[in-house]
Order: C-alpha cells, then structure tokens, then sequence
C-alpha cells in the first residue's frame, strides 16, 4: 500500500468545514477521523520533530533532528521496509537545512532554492531595522516584497500546493511503494490566494502588498488592527483554505485516474493552528491556545471502518499511526503510539498532551492538555489554567488558575514531570543551535522577525 502524508502548515481544525473546505469535509467524512487531536508545539520547529520522529520538540536539543543517535524518522523507517521516499515542502523549518529530509530518497525544498527568495533575503537583510526607523519605511517594504514576487512572476509567498502536487506526482508516476510527504504553505500568512478564491469572502481581491501589509500587522502590531481589518484577516485566511481544498480535490482525482487511490493510505493534517483575532494575536504566536494547537487529523484508505473518534490524541502518535495502517513495526524510541489503537478500543484516549516551546527554544514556555478537557499552559505571561471542553475559548474570565481546584496541582506535576524528562533525553539528541545566523535568517523569511 502506498502512503499520503498531507501536512497543510496554520491550518485550524475548524475550517475543515463544508463552508470552507467542503471536499476536504468530504473526504474526511469517508475517513478515520479524529477529532480531538493536538499538536505537541506552537509552531513548525516545535511540531515537525512530533510528525517525522515521534519526538517532543523539548527531547532534543537545539532545532531540527539530530544527525544521528537514537531518534528515528518515518522516512527511515519506511525505506527500510522497502518504501520508496520523497518529500515537498517550502518551509525551511521542515526541511533539510534542519535534518528533515532523513530517511528520503528524493526532498524538493522550494523554501532555499528560488529566485524570489535569495532576492527577497537581500531586501530583508537591507530593510532589517529595529524601532521607530523600520516602523517609518515598513509600507515601503511591504510594497517591494510584492513587486518582487511580481517581478519573479510568483503570485504567492510560498510554492503553491498545485505546483507540488504536479511535482509530486511526476514521482509518483516513476515509482512503486511509495511514501510521499507533501507540506501546504498556502495557508500561512500573508494569506494572499488567488483572486477568484478571495472573492468567495471578500467582495473585491485584495492586492498582494495589501496581503502582506495586512499580514505584517496582524503578526507583529495586531494592537493597531481595526475590526473591519480583522475581519479582512479571517476572509483571506479562508480564502487561503478554499484553495488548498481545490488542489486536495485535483490531487485526490489524480491518484484516482492513475487507479492508485485504492492503494493508498492517506493521512491529513496540520503541524498547528493560527489565530485570526482570537486573544488579540493573528499568525500563531508561541503560545498554545486552543486555536493554535487543535489541529485536523484523519486517515483515508487504511483497513478500520470510517468513523469519528473523539479521544484525545496527539502529532506525536502520527508516525506510529502510518507505521500501523500499513503494518510496519515502529522503532521502540518513537514518544508515541497508535492512534489506531485508541480507534480499534484498545487503548484509551490519551490522558495527557504535552507541548513545548515556539520558535526560540524556552522550555519553561509548556502547556498539558488532559483527555477529559483541563488544561495548563506556561506563557510569558504566567500560567493559565482552563477546562477547555467547558470554556473552549478560553477567556480571561475563564480562567481557573487561582480558584485553588485540584486539577491545576494535578496537571502541574504532570508537566514538571514531562520538563524533567525532555531535560534528561536533551543530553543526547543535538540539533541545530538556535544562536546560528541561518535560524535568524530562516525566521525572517517566515514573517516572525522584523
């Protein structure tokens, strides 16, 4: 059986709607699907070591995976069962430049290859300036971030979804067993889609520097939004989700003309959330928010029945999950388990999800989440505590943190005990150091730096 990994960066569980998303709706409704699944960071660095490896971000030290040691990929895995690899992505913080690309055979990595990027890194690296002196020429900016994509003849921010999927499936003609990862960056900010997806929500399309200016202040001055501006926020952002369901619907119809759809096993999700307003922040700031960390996750093609499961599960159980939809054994050092096990009774939901850190490595900076909805997040700010399936929004008002319940002591132990471990495993899983320029770089790129 070939397998479909299908990981759409920013993308919320809530939109997989029939509104905005109906095919993907669809496909899910004919899939396994869970509904409470959680991803174990705020952010690509913090998530993609969960979905390749079955490993807490806060187990290894620095960003990325390791050389070598004891963590093992999906990938390698696979291709030591005899799978056929190859990866597509347009994000550096899962690719190879951070040891992503273990385990493939062939990776396409759009985010360090292009003309627009390289030209766009030398205007960044110009324009790059702190306080009141970037605040004065950041419309400038915005304006000639735009007129180079348009000058390259690049629409978007990122590689399309429709240009990796042709990529992909040029492989995929050429191969037998395989195991293909594809990485959606469409609904990343600055959420700039294709005008005749923007019209679906909005009445006129917005221009690429009117994306991006909008995009740059909802991420790093969101103060400053008004409520119609949020509101264009939300449009662009489900604009950007109609567009990746059409090219889940084109990549889907494809498999299905080449007769190879029955054979494979498709898994779909996100590697975390975004806000669109909620908690005064758009973009996904490092913090873990119901928003932020409750992600779609759903199988289609694998033995079990169709259905809904409602028991919390986590990224971290995604690999061991595709290892046993296609009957691969999962290396004894992967953090997770089956989500399929929790489908098939055997196992109960997860009792706890834990996460860590966002895009600068602060492991004080944690959250649990409990099965039965109470949940502990450690921000800069201080802790908070919620009962999430009671409060899902979690408002000020919401939260339980001094009203003295004993699920604040319970869930605290929890994740102190969760720090102590991720602490002891650091000592021997080094990644890439945070303090490298090339991180610096790489977040800039992504909109998280001014």
């Amino acid at each position: 059986m070939n397998i479909l990994l299908i990981t759409v960066d920013s993308l919320r569980a809530d939109r997989v709607n029939e509104r905005v998303m109906p095919f993907t709706r669809s496909l899910a409704d004919e899939a396994l699907e869970f509904t409470e699944c959680v991803a174990n960071g705020p952010s690509t660095p913090a998530s993609f070591p969960a979905i390749h490896a079955s490993r807490h971000f806060a187990s290894i030290d620095g960003l990325g995976l390791p050389e070598d040691g004891d963590v093992v990929t999906l990938a390698e895995r696979l291709g030591d069962a005899g799978y056929a690899t190859a990866g597509y992505t347009d994000n550096h913080f899962a690719s190879g430049s951070y040891r992503f690309d273990r385990g493939f055979e062939f990776v396409h990595d759009a985010s360090g290859s292009t003309e627009t990027g390289r030209l766009k890194q030398l205007v960044q690296s110009n324009l790059d300036k702190q306080g009141l002196l970037f605040r004065s020429i950041e419309r400038v900016y915005t304006r000639v971030d735009a007129m180079l994509s348009t000058a390259t003849g690049n629409d978007s921010e990122y590689e399309r979804a429709a240009s990796l999927n042709r990529r992909a499936l040029e492989w995929v003609d050429d191969h037998e067993d395989w195991f293909v990862w594809l990485h959606y960056m469409d609904v990343h900010h600055p959420y700039e889609a294709p005008d005749e997806y923007q019209r679906q929500f909005l009445d006129e399309p917005k221009s690429t520097a009117e994306c991006r200016g909008l995009a740059r202040k909802g991420t790093h001055h969101p103060e400053e939004l008004t409520d119609e501006e949020w509101e264009t926020i939300r449009d662009l952002y489900d604009a950007e989700c109609a567009y990746v369901d059409d090219q889940m619907a084109s990549l889907v119809e494809s498999l299905r003309d080449r007769d190879a759809l029955d054979d494979t096993a498709l898994l779909f999700t996100a590697d975390h959330g975004e806000l669109v307003g909620e908690h005064g922040h758009a973009g996904h700031p490092p913090e873990f928010w119901e928003g932020v960390v409750r992600v779609p996750f759903f199988l289609h093609g694998v033995d079990e029945a169709p259905g809904t499961v409602d028991g919390q599960v986590r990224l971290l159980d995604l690999a061991p999950t595709i290892a046993d939809a296609v009957g691969v054994d999962a290396p004894s050092v992967w953090q997770g388990e089956s989500a399929l096990e929790v489908a098939r009774g055997d196992a109960p939901a997860r009792e706890y999800a834990f996460g860590d850190v966002g895009r600068d490595v602060n492991y004080g900076r944690c959250y649990a989440r409990r099965a039965d909805g109470w949940k502990l997040l450690r921000h800069d700010d201080g802790e908070h505590l919620f009962d999430v399936h009671e409060t899902p929004a979690e408002r000020p008002a919401d939260d339980r943190r001094d009203d003295g319940v004993p699920e604040y002591d319970q869930l605290a132990r929890a994740l102190d005990d969760h720090q102590d471990r991720m602490a002891q495993l650091r000592s021997g899983s080094a990644g890439i150091d945070e303090d490298e320029e090339m991180v610096e770089d790489h977040l800039r790129e992504l909109g998280y730096l001014e």
